[in-house]
């Protein structure tokens, strides 16, 4: 792990890709790498957005099908502890 300028904490994985991708992978410029680590990094935070964005979708189907309703919904979140 190392921290990052923006005082973001990075941690490194493996990705097993086929010997061809590898060889270009160790071939490439520093700045090609980091670049491409960006665009890996951006690829799996939308995936995981994507996973999120998911479950909430099937946690809003569900509170419907259990008959919540966007105006019993509101009243919930007004009502006071």
């Amino acid at each position: 792990m190392h921290l990052t300028e923006r005082n973001i904490i990075m941690d490194r994985i493996v990705l097993e890709v086929d010997s061809a991708l590898a060889r270009a992978w160790r071939n490439s410029a520093p700045a090609l790498k980091a670049e491409y680590e960006r665009k890996i990094a951006d690829i799996l935070r939308e995936l995981k957005e994507a996973e999120f964005d998911k479950l909430l979708d099937k946690a809003g189907k569900t509170a419907k099908k259990k008959g919540l309703t966007e105006a019993k919904l509101n009243q919930l979140l007004s009502e006071e502890d």
